[in-house]
């Protein structure tokens, strides 16, 4: 099977995709506060401006005796966000939680 050549991002492009989520990320926290039983902040950038936000977080273990830490997504957001990083609008309000 021939390898097949993927463009490498240019630095600048990688840099402002990881600096946009960073941005996100705070900025979701401060308008919606921080759950106290986060896991973790999901930013997924799709097309236009366009980004898919999940809250994930973690979920009290059953009985007395758990193997595996037990997740779920508490918030979902779909996002525009400007070509300088900030939030335009959201689907559904950031409001707080």
């Amino acid at each position: 099977m021939a390898k097949v050549e993927q463009p490498t991002p240019k630095k600048d492009e990688s840099e402002t995709l990881s600096d946009h989520t960073e941005s996100i990320k705070s900025q979701i926290l401060g308008k919606i506060g921080k759950p106290s039983n986060l896991h973790r902040v999901e930013v997924c950038q799709h097309h236009n401006g366009n980004y898919r936000v999940n809250i994930w977080e973690k979920l009290e273990p059953l009985g007395d005796f758990s193997m595996s830490m037990r997740l779920h997504i508490g918030a979902s957001y779909y996002l525009k966000v400007s070509d300088s990083g900030e939030i335009l609008s959201s689907n559904p309000p950031l409001t707080k939680r």
